[in-house]
């Protein structure tokens, strides 16, 4: 019990920290991410949809898809991130505004995106999208999960 609340800690940290990257990093500086994050950021660029409402619509269709594979307790966790990434984007779009450097903003924002992942990584969960699949892949062939994660973001 204690290492699942300890668990959902971290994970809530990292989560939040992904979150900020995106909403108070790349959306004012119109920087790119990849995977789902990426995908909602050029969909918010392109037709103004909300980056909160694709990553919980993408990140819902790949758990659905990988729940088949992944192991349970990863599922369950997921099932709290998924939402709680997007509630977190939802809260804090409209909050950030452009930094006058953008080598500094993209410095930050990977920053900000590896500390998050790492944080959500080690709770062994999943922030959804491609770390889903990448979580698959190790699971199943013993892939290396940074290394997948980073070439499916790619």
């Amino acid at each position: 019990m204690v290492n699942t609340i300890k668990d959902f800690i971290v994970m809530a940290m990292g989560t939040l920290l992904f979150a900020m990257s995106i909403t108070l990093l790349s959306m004012p500086n119109q920087l790119a991410e990849g995977g789902v994050a990426g995908l909602s950021l050029l969909l918010y660029y392109g037709i103004n949809l909300s980056p909160a409402l694709v990553t919980f619509i993408v990140n819902g269709i790949l758990l659905a898809i990988g729940y088949r594979f992944l192991p349970r307790r990863m599922v369950m966790l997921s099932l709290v991130n998924i939402p709680l990434l997007s509630l977190f984007i939802f809260l804090t779009e409209d909050v950030g505004s452009p930094i006058n450097d953008p080598l500094l903003a993209a410095i930050f924002a990977g920053i900000f995106t590896g500390a998050g992942f790492g944080l959500i990584f080690r709770a062994r969960s999943s922030m959804g999208g491609t770390s889903i699949i990448a979580r698959m892949l190790n699971f199943r062939f013993g892939f290396d999960l940074t290394a997948t994660n980073f070439i499916l973001d790619s």
